[in-house]
């Protein structure tokens, strides 16, 4: 909502107040502008030319469903004859001025005293479209917002060749990606060893592009690429890839050089590592049961302990076995091959005895035993040895293994080990492919086709329906990139900046996606704290009590965004995308400032911006959504693999009730499947599940006039409550209670407005 001043508030709040507009038109460098309004007006130096023959409605609206907008736009009619402003007519005044594409400034004032165009009394502004027509008695002006002017294509950074004159020519003029969120430490899956056995360097959440700028940096001896143009929060030497025969090799890290504060990776030689699953030996997994499979399920949470009962003259041994399966040639000359042990404790009233007799063994098949030196860590033990160098060649790896634990006959109690997960590394030299063709080089939001317009009742309702991340237009490129798993983009100085108070600080990684897209304004758009309303965006994204929480019912901190914008998508498209997935809108305000309104679920509204007095209003009419937007069967796609160039895990939320007859029910599936930036299955199931919340019943609608200019300072995204409603007119059947409605748009006249509002309690 916009914020009057006192004087203009109350002077609004009486009935009989005549309000007005006044318009200023800035020309050539928008340091002068002509003001002009429904009659003569002075304010002050300033001249406001009664020539406006009528205004058209100041117009904004929101698409409920899809989470778009369009604000700001409107026509003014101005007398044209002559000797109307300036001893000519208007349009005399374009041989030294031009109008097109600068600024406008509408003004809402009223009779009583007050200067015309404070900050506190603008509600519109925007830019002058270029599409001027007049004759020799009227002419007509478009007035749009300022959205051109703001957004621009991203990724902004490219490769160009005179700051990287040793990027891949195939580079050249291709976009140097963005990445937000944590796409490093995989938290979901117990703690992942990073000595002994360094399992960290293969087990991350996902790996993000990093374009090549230098194919042989001569200071650095180096390959260089960036994974984006801002500061991260952190790079990891272990967590550098190349992508190739579908499967992601790391990089020895001895060869790596990161830097997050540029950012920047620099790698050099040939030595890569690629991670097998092994699977299970016959004899093993049936004898151990469920608690087997432990050992190899890609999960250190779990387990399997080995133990050796008390001898009572028997053996003093127990033994496991995996089998390594059939791996697919990854590439040339095999260095070393691995196996990576991950064990927890191992207990007993007396130590084992350590020594080359008695510890634990590693034997396959025939091969002479491989000792494993217990030191209470995780292991990786090299079995190199047992391939011939034929076997080798082929990556003939195929083997049956054995672990055995020995107390050497000489303990009295029990002897036990924990085997978390046990899995085979292979060092080799691949086949260093950089080249991913991409096809679809350039995003676009769908616009129109996802979703039927709420108010539109006049189509079928289609079985299913896609709403994608993005569509695209299919330009084919090819691109060198290597691969990183780190965190992405920090928060800069403006998390703290205006007195701020959100949770977050300086530093911190976004993985908030509302302050992904302020980062993206600020940082992409070069926008400043004067151009954007952040107390909307503290309001939706603060940790404690940010409307973020409530759509997605649970903590904001536990929603994750992560992903890499590497293909190239206007911002306004970017920020749209973004929107769907968190249920909001963001707009330019009446003020002139990028605002973000956030939906909530209906039990979280207790308050709202502003009551409608039902006697201040008359109503056109009561309605619902079409059924043509209902959706109770919603499929969330995530965890987007930029390699495959595809997502690779999904979730899905149905609603019974809404499928069936009763009277909430619309007796049909209905399906909505989209893709989200997210790597999180938390976060994925909590969005598919508000989407089913809201959009799994119609929506009541309420259309009409509000007859004074009292409530010319609401804007789309407000929330509203009405007093002394008719008690003779129901809504569906029932009495108006305290219930909120959201303005979806709202078309505002000098005194007075027209607005729809949607039932969101």
């Amino acid at each position: 909502m916009l914020s009057f001043d006192s004087s203009l508030t109350d002077a609004l709040t009486t009935h009989s107040t005549t309000a007005f507009w006044v318009l200023k038109l800035y020309y050539n460098d928008e340091s002068s502008f002509y003001g002009v309004s429904d009659q003569d007006r002075i304010d002050g130096s300033d001249t406001y030319y009664g020539i406006v023959s009528s205004w058209g409605n100041l117009n904004q609206s929101l698409d409920f469903f899809n989470f778009t907008t369009s604000t700001g736009n409107m026509s003014v009619k101005l007398i044209n004859t002559d000797n109307t402003i300036e001893g000519g007519r208007f349009s005399d005044l374009f041989s030294t001025n031009n109008f097109a594409n600068r600024k406008w400034e509408l003004f809402l004032n009223t009779n009583r005293a007050g200067t015309y165009d404070t900050a506190a009394r603008m509600i519109g502004t925007g830019i002058i479209s270029g599409d001027i027509k007049y004759d020799p008695k009227f002419i007509t002006l478009t007035l749009l917002d300022k959205s051109s002017t703001y957004h621009k294509q991203l990724p902004t950074n490219v490769v160009d060749s005179a700051t990287y004159a040793n990027a891949p020519e195939k580079n050249i003029d291709k976009p140097i990606p963005i990445a937000y969120g944590d796409f490093q430490e995989r938290t979901d899956i117990g703690t992942i060893p990073t000595s002994g056995a360094e399992f960290d360097r293969h087990f991350v959440k996902s790996r993000f592009p990093a374009i090549i700028t230098d194919r042989y940096d001569s200071a650095s001896s180096r390959v260089e690429a960036k994974p984006d143009s801002q500061a991260f929060s952190s790079l990891d030497t272990k967590n550098i890839f190349i992508y190739s025969n579908n499967n992601y090799y790391a990089c020895e890290d001895g060869n790596v050089s990161v830097t997050a504060a540029t950012p920047i990776v620099e790698y050099s030689g040939i030595e890569f590592r690629s991670y097998h699953r092994l699977s299970s030996h016959s004899t093993y997994s049936s004898a151990f049961g469920s608690g087997y499979a432990n050992t190899i399920n890609n999960d250190f949470s779990s387990s399997y302990t080995l133990v050796i009962n008390t001898p009572t003259g028997g053996s003093h041994e127990a033994q496991i076995g995996w089998r390594i399966p059939k791996i697919e040639k990854n590439g040339e000359n095999i260095d070393t091959i691995k196996l990576l042990f991950d064990f927890g404790t191992f207990s007993g009233t007396t130590p084992v005895r350590f020594g080359n007799s008695y510890n634990f063994q590693l034997s396959s098949g025939a091969e002479t035993d491989k000792q494993v030196t217990w030191n209470s860590g995780d292991q990786s033990v090299d079995i190199t040895s047992w391939y011939s160098s034929t076997e080798k060649d082929a990556w003939n790896l195929e083997k049956t293994f054995l672990l055995e634990i020995d107390d050497g006959g000489n303990q009295n109690d029990d002897q036990s080990v924990v085997i978390n997960e046990v899995g085979l590394e292979v060092t080799f030299e691949p086949s260093q492919t950089f080249s991913k063709e991409i096809e679809e080089f350039f995003e676009t939001t769908i616009r129109g086709d996802s979703l039927k317009d709420e108010f539109d009742e006049g189509e079928p309702v289609p079985e299913t329906v896609m709403i994608a991340r993005t569509k695209t237009i299919k330009i084919a490129a090819v691109v060198d990139y290597v691969y990183c798993s780190g965190k992405g983009r920090k928060y800069s100085a403006f998390i703290d900046a205006d007195d701020r108070d959100n949770g977050y600080d300086e530093n911190d990684l976004i993985e908030n996606p509302v302050y992904m897209i302020e980062d993206i304004l600020r940082t992409e758009l070069s926008l400043a704290s004067a151009n954007i309303d952040y107390d909307s965006f503290d309001a939706s994204g603060d940790t404690s009590d940010g409307y973020l929480g409530d759509i997605y019912n649970d903590a904001v901190g536990d929603v994750e965004f992560a992903f890499s914008q590497y293909k190239f998508i206007n911002s306004k498209d970017l920020i749209s995308r973004l929107c769907k997935q968190i249920l909001s809108w963001v707009f330019i305000g009446g003020d002139g400032k990028f605002k973000i309104k956030t939906l909530r679920r209906t039990g979280d509204y207790s308050g709202s911006d502003k009551t409608i007095d039902f006697n201040d209003i008359s109503l056109k009419s009561i309605s619902r959504t079409s059924l043509g937007v209902v959706r109770n069967d919603i499929t969330i796609n995530y965890n987007h693999d930029y390699g495959q160039n595809q997502f690779i895990s999904s979730v899905n939320t149905t609603d019974a009730t809404s499928q069936g007859t009763t009277v909430n029910g619309v007796s049909q599936a209905l399906k909505l499947e989209f893709d989200a930036d997210t790597l999180d299955s938390t976060t994925a199931t909590q969005l598919a599940d508000a989407y089913k919340t809201i959009f799994k019943d119609r929506k009541v609608i309420l259309d009409f006039e509000c007859l004074r200019p009292y409530y010319n300072d609401l804007e789309i995204g407000d929330i509203v409550l009405f007093s002394n409603w008719d008690s003779n007119i129901k809504i569906y059947g029932a009495a108006m209670g305290t219930d909120y409605y959201l303005i979806t748009s709202i078309s505002k006249k000098p005194n007075g407005c027209s607005v729809k509002a949607i039932k969101v309690s």
